[in-house]
């Protein structure tokens, strides 16, 4: 979700500050430029989609009033025993929104929390909700390399302050090391990545969205980026003129069109480097693009350049897991999370 063209105001982001205000409440600058009066003590928090819930689950999972999209299933087993029971309500914005002015009088939350784009249309529905329902509403930039300014920024709202700058730190570790490995990679050779996001194959993302900052931070290079745009349809003859040499897709569902002979030719099914990422309680590399990402970062590094990454990734995703969701996967949950 978001574009970063917009996500540039990063100087307008690092100096958002907690600033006095009316009595009981203060001054909270987001992402956009936005100053936002928000109560002193925030406890009753709504997210607006499912980025922002995740945000708002790594921080202060006691002060979330509900899942846009609940985890279900096995994702349920990776929550807190309060988070397994929150209602689901829908998206905020997305498409109108699906939360209805009298539910959200009745939830009576203090604070609407939005994770993602900047792009003009979002800041505008923001503003919009804000003066209907009376709450305040404030948005966080996506860009995956801002994870620990954005955690900085907001775990002080919810008064989470120093929780936010354990895993501020630890965003910021990720990342470092993912720069600072930049070189390693490069002399193993730079892939053509192609990102599938339907069952058959043919809907993808270019390096211009969200959902791809994993695969670009890791100097990736998007074969769908010969196209302009964002998201898209492509047909059959453009993939295999293409020939990534790699394919990722945020689940195992997006990747089964592959198996078949039509795409044997590919350099990625015949090479066997077609990969789903793992989940749940959310994708590694997407769905949604969000703090989750971060571990993406490491479990692709380490799937394409083993030498650079020599740390073993079981016991990466079991500290990430238990840092970031509060939840240690057992061993046998660990085998489903990285099987290939």
């Amino acid at each position: 979700m978001g574009y970063r063209s917009l996500g540039r105001r990063l100087a307008i982001a690092l100096a958002a500050l907690l600033l006095a205000a009316p009595a009981g409440a203060r001054s909270l600058t987001d992402a956009t430029g936005r100053t936002v009066d928000i109560p002193d003590t925030v406890t009753r928090v709504l997210p607006a989609g499912q980025p922002a819930a995740i945000l708002l689950y790594v921080l202060a999972p006691e002060k979330m009033l509900a899942w846009p999209r609940k985890p279900a299933g096995p994702g349920a087993a990776f929550l807190t025993p309060r988070a397994r029971e929150l209602p689901e309500v829908g998206p905020l914005v997305l498409r109108g929104g699906e939360v209805s002015e009298a539910m959200l009088r009745q939830m009576k939350p203090d604070l609407v929390v939005d994770y993602g784009s900047l792009a003009p249309g979002y800041v505008e529905a923001a503003e919009h909700m804000q003066q209907k329902i009376g709450v305040p509403y404030v948005i966080f930039d996506g860009d995956l390399a801002r994870s620990g300014q954005m955690l900085r920024l907001l775990g002080p709202a919810l008064g989470a302050a120093e929780r936010g700058e354990m895993l501020a730190a630890e965003a910021d570790r990720i990342l470092a090391l993912t720069a600072a490995r930049t070189a390693e990679r490069q002399r193993t050779g730079r892939f053509g990545v192609y990102y599938s996001r339907s069952v058959d194959g043919l809907a993808t993302a270019t390096s211009r969205t969200h959902s791809t900052d994993v695969l670009r931070l890791l100097g990736l290079e998007n074969v769908a980026d010969a196209r302009p745009g964002d998201f898209f349809e492509v047909t059959r003859a453009e993939l295999l003129a293409w020939r990534p040499q790699v394919i990722f897709a945020p689940n195992a569902e997006d990747i089964k069109a592959f198996s078949g002979a039509e795409w044997a030719e590919l350099p990625a099914v015949a090479q066997h480097r077609v990969f789903a990422a793992p989940r749940p309680p959310f994708g590694w590399i997407d769905e949604p693009p969000s703090i989750n990402r971060l571990l993406g970062l490491l479990w692709v590094g380490h799937l394409l350049y083993p030498a650079a990454y020599p740390e073993d990734m079981r016991e990466t995703a079991k500290a990430f897991y238990r840092r970031f969701y509060q939840v240690e996967p057992n061993e046998a949950q660990l085998d489903r999370l990285l099987r290939q």
